[in-house]
């Protein structure tokens, strides 16, 4: 056995023998290394039978948290005529675009003055390319609704049934919309 064995050694084998080593080796190492950046991995190579759309499909469903919304860097909103912002301890209405190309809405609005639904106009980039409606909590633990349109203006839709919601609190907690990619 151990004659045979000399026998096939030659030099084309070892190298061969090195080279399948070195090439399997070198892939574990590679695949080590540490993704710092959704752009470094291929589309459906990391995130199962069912990755989730948009335009970075890699990440993990329910892999995002709160805590992820939370160091967003927001921006606050220039708020429209008879509307002031931060009511009831909620601070002053802001946006953020996590790289998912979801839009997140917080803080608070009052109606001050005047019957105005026009709240505040979202900046380039976090505007939705058809009208959004989306439901928010007014006065008193009613619901309602705000709009959104393609240019970015955001609106309050009250039930004209009900003289205390036209009355004017709108919690923007909790309220987000997903970008088309």
């Amino acid at each position: 056995m151990r004659h045979w064995l000399r026998s096939q050694l030659t030099y084309a084998n070892v190298m061969v023998t090195i080279l399948a080593f070195a090439v399997l080796g070198g892939g574990t190492a590679f695949g080590a290394l540490i993704i710092t950046s959704n752009s470094q991995v291929a589309q459906n190579t990391i995130s199962g039978h069912h990755p989730p759309s948009g335009k970075h499909p890699n990440i993990i469903s329910a892999s995002v948290s709160g805590q992820d919304v939370r160091d967003l860097p927001f921006t606050n909103l220039t708020l429209g005529p008879g509307w002031s912002g931060g009511c009831f301890g909620t601070g002053a209405p802001a946006v953020a675009k996590s790289v998912e190309g979801v839009v997140y809405l917080r803080g608070g609005l009052c109606r001050t003055s005047g019957s105005s639904n026009f709240l505040f106009t979202l900046p380039p980039g976090f505007r939705p390319s058809q009208n959004e409606y989306l439901t928010v909590d007014q006065y008193n633990g009613a619901t309602g609704r705000i709009g959104i349109a393609p240019n970015g203006n955001v609106g309050v839709a009250t039930d004209p049934q009900r003289a205390d919601a036209a009355a004017g609190f709108t919690s923007l907690a909790g309220v987000s919309f997903t970008l088309p990619y």
